[in-house]
């Protein structure tokens, strides 16, 4: 249900992206004696050079399921007898899936090409409880840590409206292990001018489908 709602949240910022497209359109009427001319011109902003910041959460991916449940529960086919025996008395709590939070800077470098950096965290909550008395007796709870590089690639562009995919490389560690990942946004919508939302699709650390709030600003000239 919770992707769904992303979906038609992307469907309504490619919608908006289409009438801010069509708002940049402006007819001339030229009329002579004999004759009338019409023109219509496109016009596209000049384009200035910003910085941009973004929060945003994601859904749950098979890449974060990966990282924060260990490789797929492995170690729950380790145990010895003397574990088993240890914990007879006690229950495992359902997993739950905290969720996927990201901070990122980005240098709007030219209308086509925004490159800079993003971190993400992720986090499910596990206990192990006493069977009589309900009392935790184990913290089973797994994060996650995400630092990557990320380029952005533009193929609309608007003052108040883009449209965008990027990829992202980097590292991610469970606090046990540390590896090599990535993350990509296959597309991606960002609708405002200064202070903007946005939400994008794809897959990696940052879940597969995410939504946030963003504020961008130019670069001061010396």
């Amino acid at each position: 249900m919770k992707q769904h709602r992303f979906f038609l949240a992307l469907l309504v910022a490619l919608v908006v992206a289409q009438g801010a497209m069509a708002q940049k359109r402006h007819k001339t009427v030229v009329k002579t004696d004999s004759t009338t001319v019409v023109t219509t011109v496109r016009t596209v902003p000049n384009f200035v050079p910003k910085h941009d910041l973004r929060i945003g959460a994601g859904t749950l991916s098979l890449s974060t399921s990966f990282i924060l449940d260990g490789g797929w529960y492995m170690d729950d086919y380790h145990r010895s007898f003397r574990q088993d025996m240890a914990t007879a008395d006690t229950y495992l709590t359902p997993r739950t899936f905290v969720g996927n939070y990201s901070f990122s800077y980005t240098y709007h470098h030219l209308r086509w090409l925004q490159y800079g950096g993003t971190v993400t965290f992720g986090a499910t909550t596990r206990w192990r409880k006493d069977a009589f008395t309900g009392e935790k007796t184990e913290n089973l709870s797994t994060h996650a840590v995400a630092v990557m590089p990320s380029v952005r690639f533009v193929w609309f562009y608007r003052e108040k409206v883009q449209l965008y995919s990027s990829i992202s490389l980097g590292l991610v560690t469970d606090f046990d292990e540390a590896y090599v990942w990535g993350d990509v946004a296959l597309v991606g919508c960002s609708f405002g001018r200064k202070v903007f939302g946005f939400v994008e699709l794809g897959g990696g650390m940052a879940g597969s489908a995410r939504i946030g709030l963003g504020y961008r600003f130019d670069v001061k000239k010396r």
